[in-house]
């Protein structure tokens, strides 16, 4: 998937853009305040979606 579908899917998961990182451009998650480090790949699998998401889903850090 391209990184455009990537962002995409993230903003109808309530993950908005925060800063520019060096290498990576970090997003928070507005309903849990987490944030994510999103490199700037052009394409990213599946999977690394699937890992972000559950982990700003994740319900303690504990």
């Amino acid at each position: 998937m391209n990184r455009t579908e990537f962002i995409k899917i993230l903003k109808e998961h309530n993950v908005v853009f925060h800063k520019n990182g060096s290498r990576h451009d970090i997003y928070i998650h507005t309903v849990s305040g987490k944030k994510v480090a999103i490199p700037r790949h052009r394409e990213m699998k599946n999977k690394f979606l699937k890992m972000i998401l559950d982990e700003i889903q994740r319900k303690n850090d504990f």
